[in-house]
């Protein structure tokens, strides 16, 4: 058998394999050696039909038999015996078989990367320091008492702090935005739930008004596509209400489940879990700084089929699109327009934190997994039982210990990258997390956040289709 493998690029490979003709005639021969003996037909005895007539009724599908079996082991061995891994099943092209001839056939296929993640003392690495202030509690608690805010409908211009309720619609080069809101928004002005920009139109307007404009997104806008985009909105408002706030006592304590210490223990939850928030917040933005350093040390050719895997996964989670279906060229397209990008990182990123690992051998420690548990878990009334839910979930406990692992990982690349520190601020390091909501979703318009207790999203998600 002769084997050879040609590279079509970096990451696709031809490999044509020769089978003598003396193997292919001898296995044809063999097989129908044995089926002459097992076959049966009217005037001959059972076992005496003639070669020549059993190679005339079921040689095509013989010759179909031999060869099969052939290009199976043989491709086998082909791929042991050049180290070859295909990364999905090859595309075979089989060459039409001449008798004395010897028989001949191509795969196609792609192959993992060959690399070594390098570049980790170039990585610049800025870390905020911050710490919460009786300020920042001051702005948490004024969050909570709009969250409790009554309201009352007011017959006069929409000014700062007013709840309005309207309905929206924009349109870009005539086209709908991709999350265009609709009917029945409810938007509090002032309360960063849209850009400056949008708000000033806004501001002004009585019920009953209807408004239309054009407005430039700012080029930092996260969602939708539409940074630096100027749309066509059209607004109709249908109410105007006034906020009456509630006093910050014990009994608005107890609406927030704090039932000892009244406002002092309030403001001693809030400082506790805002400072959770500022960890996290910290981690997060140190995170995304050491994948991005890693990101432009390490240039890795990306096998097209991960990739399509990995859109298709990203297509499944953010749109619910079945990832096992066959899609036209048209929701081809825009799955690859929407998620590509996206896709190609957290690939990248993949690959780089395996070789990492691999090389470097880090391996998972699971007492940090426990720690990590014990830490989210303190903030749950029952922290015992959310532990359990966990350790029962397998999808949320392989979430939690691809976190873990991948802190080990960014812990590694510090001791080695550039790291500076930058003086912040509580506002400063969680403000990223915040994004405005209106014209991306819906449910968030006008709403007030507080830090909750939720485990922060992997970068690089472990549960993917990798």
């Amino acid at each position: 058998m002769q084997v050879s493998v040609e590279a079509l690029n970096d990451l696709e490979r031809r490999v044509t394999v020769q089978v003598p003709a003396e193997k292919v005639a001898n296995e044809i021969q063999d097989r129908l050696q044995t089926l002459s003996r097992q076959v049966k037909m009217a005037g001959f005895r059972p076992g005496k039909v003639p070669l020549k007539m059993v190679k005339r009724l079921h040689g095509d599908q013989v010759q179909y038999e031999v060869v099969s079996e052939l290009m199976e082991h043989s491709l086998r061995e082909a791929l042991i015996q050049e180290k070859l891994n295909p990364l999905s099943q090859p595309k075979i092209e089989p060459k039409p078989l001449e008798e004395g001839q010897d028989f001949e056939y191509s795969v196609t296929f792609e192959v993992m990367p060959e690399f070594e993640a390098t570049g980790f003392e170039t990585v610049q690495v800025e870390r905020p320091t911050a710490e919460v202030t009786e300020q920042d509690i001051d702005q948490m608690v004024e969050s909570l008492r709009w969250q409790r805010a009554d309201w009352s409908l007011v017959e006069r211009p929409a000014n700062l702090n007013d709840r309005l309720q309207l309905d929206l619609h924009g349109t870009i080069d005539g086209q709908p935005l991709a999350n265009d809101q609709g009917k029945d928004i409810t938007l509090i002005l002032g309360r960063k739930a849209t850009f400056p920009e949008l708000e000033e139109k806004l501001i002004g307007l009585s019920s009953g008004a209807e408004a239309e404009f054009d407005l430039t997104f700012p080029q930092d806008y996260p969602a939708g596509g539409v940074a630096g985009k100027t749309a066509h909105i059209q607004v109709k408002l249908h109410r105007v209400e006034e906020a009456t706030l509630p006093d910050v006592d014990d009994a608005f304590a107890e609406g927030f489940d704090v039932r000892e210490g009244g406002v002092a223990g309030l403001r001693q939850s809030l400082r506790d879990n805002m400072e959770r928030e500022l960890r996290e917040g910290i981690k997060a933005m140190v995170k995304k700084q050491v994948m991005q350093g890693l990101l432009e040390a390490n240039q890795i050719p990306l096998p097209k089929i991960l990739v399509e895997q990995e859109i298709n996964y990203l297509a499944h989670q953010m749109m619910n699109i079945p990832s096992n279906t066959e899609d036209n060229d048209k929701i081809k397209h825009i799955k690859h327009q929407l998620f590509g990008a996206e896709a190609r990182r957290r690939l990248t990123l993949s690959l780089l934190i395996s070789d990492l690992a691999t090389r470097h051998h880090i391996e998972l420690d699971e007492q940090r997994v426990r720690a990590y548990l014990e830490s989210v878990a303190a903030a749950y009334e029952e922290p015992d039982e959310w532990i359990r839910s966990c350790e029962q979930d397998a999808q949320a406990l392989n979430n939690i210990r691809g976190l873990v692992f991948e802190d080990q990982i960014i812990e590694w690349v510090l001791d080695r990258a550039q790291l500076t520190e930058k003086k912040s601020t509580f506002s400063e390091v969680t403000a990223p997390l915040q994004q405005p909501a209106i014209l991306t979703d819906p449910g968030l318009v006008g709403a007030e956040t507080v830090p909750s207790p939720q485990p922060p999203v992997s970068l690089t998600d472990q549960e993917s289709s990798l």
